[in-house]
């Protein structure tokens, strides 16, 4: 066998470990080239050997000039399809078609140098015609199914499908086969064939999935709907589209229950179980925000049973570590108390948002809850965490003003609200608090500033002197109270 093989071997072998790295999704290209280089060289050396000895060595080089042969064409293939005409996007079938070909031609080379006349045996050989095409009918039907689905389109790499029993994401479309990676991370295997006999389900990127829950009859289906509504379009979930916007809706009216379902779009079919999951923890918060007991389906029945809980703060503990009531006498402290809604939220919802109007406070119990200011240019800063014994959105509370960042659970958040109508009797009642609040309210405004402008020291505290003459001049104005004795 010439020597000048073992350079064109050489050669090949370097191309192959060039191209590893950069094709990576035909990498079982480069591992078959390898294998026919390995081939190669073990009829190579058994011909030396053979040689030798003085022992025949037609057979065995022509048989390692063969290999030596398709594992050019493997590499070959390659190099033109995959880097030179990547960007034309030519259909896979046709340069599975020119490989198929080459190695056609290759073994007819193979058969005409040790002598058989390959052409006449498959053109007067009618039988041997009709044997080899009922043998080989199912990999042509595969390779007609091949062609048949390039031709077509509509199904392209990374689509999640469905066939029979079987579904994943494509991986790839071969002549013979098509390749999908399940959910779990298995391979399937799907013959063309199956592919063109069975129904096919490409499944949309965005895909209306239905989660069913159930509420005992005592609750107005209104009130329920509203809350869930409320819940899944306040703050965006993972993996679920904020458009078209959740619904939820009344799908049967069963003996002892109302059957519910939420339904939602999802943004990664076949990954839907922590998009699901996500949606029904934001259901049980939003109900236990509500008020509406949440039972076991199975075992649903009209009236709530206690469950025993953690011991945590009461509300007037709350309030009196609150610095904007500590003018609060104890019968005072105690009646705002009274006046205190308990909420729970779900890690990443929002508790407020940005710009939203509101007339509320909250005080957190448990949990983290994270405070972020988003700019203009749509970057967002974070300014601050607040844990147990924080408090957050006093400013709207005490003059009714937009929210001026985004408050959102990290964990799981219980905390108490106040609303204005709560507040009112106490303001009234009690005039000079409001000079109290403008002290901590212009003190907590400014750092918000500070933190977003970068503010000296200097500056922030004579924009502070500013802030708290003109909050304590809102706050009366909002609660509808007049000057007090020390008021400005």
């Amino acid at each position: 066998m010439p020597a000048y093989s073992i350079w064109i071997a050489a050669t090949l072998f370097i191309i192959a470990a060039v191209l590893w790295r950069p094709l990576e999704r035909d990498r079982a290209r480069v591992r078959t080239a390898f294998g026919l280089l390995i081939l190669w060289a073990g009829f190579f050396l058994f011909a030396a050997a053979a040689s030798h000895w003085n022992s025949p060595t037609r057979v065995a080089t022509e048989i390692a000039r063969t290999l030596l042969v398709l594992a050019g064409i493997q590499i070959g293939f390659l190099v033109v399809f995959d880097l030179v005409l990547h960007r034309v996007r030519l259909p896979k079938f046709a340069s599975e078609i020119v490989i198929v070909a080459a190695y056609i031609a290759a073994l007819f080379q193979l058969l005409n140098r040790l002598g058989a006349n390959a052409t006449g045996l498959f053109a007067t050989s009618a039988v041997a015609t009709a044997v080899i095409a009922f043998a080989l009918q199912d990999m042509l039907s595969n390779i007609a199914g091949g062609i048949t689905l390039e031709l077509e389109g509509g199904m392209e790499r990374g689509d999640f499908i469905r066939c029979g029993d079987y579904s994943g994401f494509v991986q790839h479309v071969r002549l013979r086969h098509t390749a999908v990676t399940t959910a779990d991370g298995d391979t399937v295997i799907l013959p063309n064939s199956l592919l063109m006999r069975s129904p096919v389900v490409i499944v949309s990127k965005f895909h209306r999935h239905f989660i069913p829950f159930s509420m005992p009859y005592s609750r107005s289906p209104q009130e329920i709907i509203e809350a869930i509504e409320l819940a899944l379009r306040s703050s965006p979930l993972p993996g679920v589209a904020w458009e078209p916007q959740p619904q939820c809706l009344v799908q049967e009216l069963s003996p002892g229950h109302i059957r519910y379902t939420a339904v939602v779009w999802l943004t990664k079919p076949g990954l839907d179980v922590e998009p699901i999951s996500a949606v029904l923890n934001r259901i049980y918060f939003a109900l236990d925000r509500a008020g509406i007991p949440v039972g076991e389906i199975s075992y649903l029945v009209e009236t709530r049973t206690a469950t025993p809980q953690a011991e945590e703060a009461s509300p007037a503990d709350i309030l009196r570590r609150t610095p904007i009531f500590r003018l609060l006498e104890d019968k005072d402290m105690a009646e705002l108390a009274a006046k205190l809604h308990r909420l729970s939220f779900a890690p990443g919802e929002h508790i407020l948002r940005q710009g939203d109007a509101g007339d509320s406070m909250y005080f957190v119990v448990a949990g983290r809850v994270s405070i972020a200011y988003r700019a203009i240019d749509g970057s967002e800063t974070d300014i601050a965490t607040f844990e147990s014994g924080d408090f957050f959105g006093e400013a709207s509370l005490l003059t009714g003003e937009a929210r001026t960042a985004t408050a959102t659970a990290i964990s799981r958040v219980t905390c108490y609200r106040l609303d204005k109508s709560g507040l009112q009797h106490t303001m009234e009642r009690q005039p000079d608090l409001a000079e109290d609040m403008s002290v901590i309210m212009a003190h907590r405004q400014i750092e918000l500033a500070a933190a977003r402008e970068k503010l000296d020291r200097e500056t922030a505290l004579r924009r502070e002197a500013e802030s708290q003459t003109q909050m304590l001049a809102r706050i009366r104005r909002f609660f509808g109270i007049g000057s007090s004795s020390a008021g400005i």
